[in-house]
């Protein structure tokens, strides 16, 4: 995959060249708070190696999510789906046609018959957004740490499976 193209969106890997703007994004504890494994605060050494980790073989795992403001944020698949969004750039339904995009491509392009996500409690936005495209609690809930705000935090875990995204579709 080189790029995935929206209406309004563009999904691209990651290059040096993001580095600042994925950093001045990252480096808001009201984005960083939400995700596993970003620290804050959140600096260039630290997306430098996250670069490095994508370089290694988890390619899909950092796609930058473009529009006309420029990269708004980050989304990607490795054994999960996992997104953010600059605050600035929420609530307009960018996250909701990103992860569409880019789960509707890794049913394209993949034979896996289920694909996995979760968010943290209390992160209304990101249920809404696996709601919307069809993603189902699973019942379980995981301890998982958040680097961000250095305590373990409730992870929701959902569930897509093929069947039902090609329903939605």
């Amino acid at each position: 995959m080189k790029e995935i193209a929206t209406k309004r969106l563009v999904l691209r890997p990651l290059s040096g060249g993001d580095r600042d703007v994925i950093v001045q994004l990252l480096d808001d504890i009201d984005v960083s708070r939400w995700l596993t494994v970003v620290p804050h605060p959140y600096t260039p050494a630290d997306f430098d190696a996250f670069l490095n980790f994508l370089a290694e073989g988890a390619k899909f795992e950092g796609l930058a999510i473009q529009a006309k403001e420029g990269v708004v944020g980050v989304i990607g698949i490795g054994d999960t789906l996992g997104y953010w969004l600059g605050a600035a750039y929420q609530n307009k339904g960018y996250m909701t046609e990103a992860a569409g995009a880019l789960v509707d491509w890794f049913f394209q392009n993949t034979d896996a018959q289920l694909l996995g996500s979760g968010y943290f409690e209390g992160n209304t936005a990101s249920f809404g957004v696996l709601k919307k495209l069809g993603f189902a609690p699973t019942g379980v809930i995981v301890s998982e740490y958040s680097q961000a705000q250095g305590v373990e935090v409730p992870l929701i875990k959902v569930n897509l499976s093929r069947d039902d995204w090609r329903r939605l579709k």
